[in-house]
């Protein structure tokens, strides 16, 4: 998971710093377009002078700070898609790297921890009834003979791990693969660098 954080660190900042260049390049350059041509009105009314171009001047400036204000709309919706693909193709490479882990030989490995944090937190016993994916029955049921615990499927675990139901004290402990995966999902999204 370390591998994983360091590339989604690595690419939040590349994600940051693509918006913030796009971002950059369309606002100047339609400041230079609107002060360009606010400065080529600015002279024609200069050397008319008559009251009726200064009216013209200040509709054009608005109508000039209207166009800026939307093309940096425009940006910054173009800048948010684009950070939005990104993400999207991130944690798609994570999804497919937490599949490579659980068809691996350290799977294994992985619930057994999951199964020693779990019995740090509370006694597992007989009275316990562990879940994961259908596929996990037999590796989990093998984890388990050394708690005595149930071992059933849970059709909506998708990516895997384990959660750890105790009847006696209204308990759940979720450490499945899937919850971490949408919970870092939320929390990656919720970052201040997501926002514009």
């Amino acid at each position: 998971m370390a591998e994983v954080m360091t590339k989604l660190d690595k690419l939040r900042q590349q994600i940051r710093a693509a918006a913030e260049l796009d971002a950059k390049r369309v606002l100047e350059d339609a400041e230079k377009r609107a002060k360009a041509m606010t400065d080529e009105e600015s002279e024609r009314i200069e050397k008319e002078q008559g009251g009726a171009m200064l009216s013209k001047v200040s509709r054009f400036e608005s109508g000039e700070r209207k166009r800026v204000s939307e093309s940096r709309y425009a940006a910054d919706r173009k800048v948010l898609l684009h950070r939005n693909a990104l993400v999207d193709g991130l944690f798609d490479d994570i999804k497919a790297e937490l599949s490579e882990l659980t068809s691996s030989d350290r799977y294994k490995s992985h619930l057994e921890k999951c199964a020693e944090r779990a019995d740090s937190e509370h006694k597992i016993s007989g009275d316990v009834t562990v879940y994961c994916r259908k596929e996990d029955l037999t590796a989990a049921g093998e984890v388990m003979k050394k708690y005595g615990a149930k071992v059933a499927a849970d059709r909506n675990i998708t990516l895997g791990g384990l959660i750890f139901k105790y009847p006696d004290k209204g308990l759940f402990i979720d450490l499945t693969l899937d919850t971490a995966f949408e919970n870092e999902r939320s929390a990656f999204a919720s970052r201040s660098e997501m926002q514009l």
